[in-house]
């Protein structure tokens, strides 16, 4: 038998292009009338090349030309290929003479890429060796034919580049983030910052995993990330804020077996475990909370709102008192008789807390009248009014200073010490309590014998860490140095020292009392003088200025010695 090899090449001329097989081409056939009237007068200059099929002869490369030439009805030269007869081969060739041409798209050469790597199962590498082209040019191709006509219709438009369709391939395993690229191309947003977002969520993502595996391991509960956390709001507080009841800094470490211990991924979190320790309530596990801590449960938010609607049912209540307190205030300075005992208070008030002469306070509690300037409506005042009254306008003086402190302590501050102290000469002349008074009182007590409790247990505390201190000390060893003096002559030494020293404190503190003429019990003190003048005034005449007197009222009948006291004080 003899074997007739069929030539590589063949040329069929004047061949019926009706006969042809045609094939998909790598572009779509587009006619038009100038190209058809062309061939039509001209015929063609190029034959169409062919290679040999089933139903007679395949389309290689001319499928345009061939169709062209039937809407023409011309016939085509026909060059028949005897090796390209694969499908790869006809692919191959129509990208060869299409890619040289400008007007071939983006998109068309994709799908002919992607067509040589889908039905013919192609590589990268190999399909840019057939077809002379830059392998990362057709892995780009490749990832645009996949995509749908937006993206491929922004290449063909030059709005996005086979490099933009190279990067959203990256994407392909994360549906979501794919999808997202494709709508900021269909929006005509700006895919480079899309890209840098999602590439930054992907990396997040991976870090994300490994820390959650390692927490895992270590048996730790990941929550995310409390609302409120960064202000101090949330239940939940980091570890690095948290102290336990020792006042020890926590830890992961020594957190651990704290029941409350979780994490919560944290990306900017330094170190390689990118996740921030929280303790989920540290009030309930017993830990120290930073100042900043605010949060409150339901329970203690009721307690909370109630504790300030006492409050403030409690402050009206004590404004209301104060209205009672200054009538009886008022009355007491415009008393006729100054009461037993009451100038030695006044003055021992004055004497501590000083007197606040400049306010209104004390000519309302005076009822001095007149708009003018306060220093004149005093100067007036004082001016016609009895000597032997005059400590009541101390008393108006010390009564100011006591009702600003007494304002102040029921705003919840101010000297607790000053407010009792002004009740309760209040009480010794005839004043009887208000029941929030009475309440106010009574708490201000027990916080300040608290307060002195504490001071005195210190200072106890104190003197016992000094006593331990002393008792723990080394006896110096005799002879460890040669002009070391003897135990007892040292003692001597010191004893004789500290003698001395009384003596210079002792002298020290007559020498002050001496050239000090403000210091208290001193002769020349405004306060001593001011008592024994007004000692004086009271034992002018004792058999003629007694009463009958009851028990607590003053002695001296002040209206027989100034019958001025009786009248009308006039600004």
């Amino acid at each position: 038998m003899t074997t007739v090899v069929a030539p590589a090449k063949q040329l069929i001329e004047d061949f019926d292009p009706n006969e042809l097989v045609f094939t998909r081409n790598v572009r779509p056939v587009e006619l038009d009338a100038e190209f058809v009237g062309s061939i039509k007068e001209n015929g063609l200059y190029q034959p169409v090349i062919a290679a040999p099929h089933e139903d007679g002869f395949a389309i290689i490369l001319g499928n345009r030309r061939a169709k062209g030439s039937i809407e023409a009805g011309r016939n085509v030269d026909l060059i028949v290929r005897n090796d390209l007869s694969a499908e790869e081969a006809r692919i191959v060739g129509q990208l060869v003479e299409n890619l040289h041409r400008m007007d071939m798209r983006a998109s068309e050469i994709a799908d002919a890429f992607a067509q040589l790597s889908i039905e013919l199962g192609l590589d990268d590498e190999q399909i840019a060796t057939r077809v002379a082209q830059d392998p990362k040019k057709v892995r780009a191709s490749i990832a645009l034919a996949a995509m749908p006509k937006a993206a491929r219709s922004a290449v063909d438009k030059g709005t996005m580049t086979l490099e933009d369709a190279e990067a959203i391939a990256e994407f392909e395993g994360d549906p979501k983030a794919y999808k997202r690229l494709l709508e900021t191309i269909a929006k005509g947003g700006t895919l480079s910052w899309a890209l840098r977002k999602e590439r930054q969520k992907a990396e997040r993502a991976v870090l994300r995993e490994e820390t959650t595996r390692a927490l895992k391991s270590a048996g730790v509960v990941i929550v995310g990330e409390p609302r409120e956390l960064s202000w101090g709001g949330s239940k939940e507080v980091r570890l690095s804020n948290l102290a336990d009841s020792d006042g020890v800094a926590l830890t992961p470490e020594n957190h651990k077996s704290c029941p409350g211990n979780v994490a919560y991924f944290n990306e900017y979190q330094p170190g390689d475990l990118k996740a921030t320790f929280l303790c989920r309530d540290p009030h309930k596990y017993g830990h120290q909370v930073p100042f900043g801590y605010r949060f409150r449960s339901a329970a203690q938010e009721a307690a909370i709102e109630a504790a300030e609607q006492a409050a403030n049912e409690r402050r009206e209540a004590l404004k209301m008192a104060a209205e009672v307190r200054c009538e009886f205030i008022q009355e007491l300075c415009r008393s006729k008789k100054v009461p037993k005992g009451m100038t030695r208070k006044v003055l021992a008030m004055l004497y501590q807390a000083g007197a606040d002469e400049s306010g209104p306070e004390a000519l309302e509690f005076l009822r001095v009248p007149g708009d003018d300037e306060r220093a004149d409506r005093f100067g007036r005042f004082i001016g016609r009014m009895a000597e032997a009254r005059l400590p009541l306008v101390l008393l108006a003086m010390v009564a100011a200073r006591g009702e600003r402190a007494m304002q102040h302590v029921a705003l919840g501050h101010g000297k607790k010490s000053a407010a009792v102290e002004w009740l309760e000469f209040l009480m010794d002349y005839g004043y009887d309590l208000t029941e929030p008074e009475a309440d106010l009182i009574a708490s201000l007590r027990a916080k300040i014998a608290e307060a002195e409790a504490r001071a005195a247990a210190k200072v106890a505390e104190e003197a016992e860490a000094a006593r331990q201190a002393a008792a723990e000390e080394p006896e110096e060893q005799e002879g460890e140095q040669e002009d070391q003096v003897p135990d007892d002559e040292h003692l001597e030494d010191e004893g004789e020292s500290t003698g001395a020293e009384l003596v210079d404190e002792q002298d020290a503190e007559t020498f002050q009392e001496e050239d000090d003429p403000d210091a208290e019990g001193s002769d020349d003190h405004p306060i001593a003088e001011l008592i024994r003048h007004l000692e004086a005034v009271a034992d002018d005449e004792p058999d003629e200025l007694n009463g009958e007197a009851g028990e607590g009222e003053c002695v001296v009948d002040w209206e027989d010695r100034y019958p001025e006291i009786s009248e009308p004080i006039a600004a």
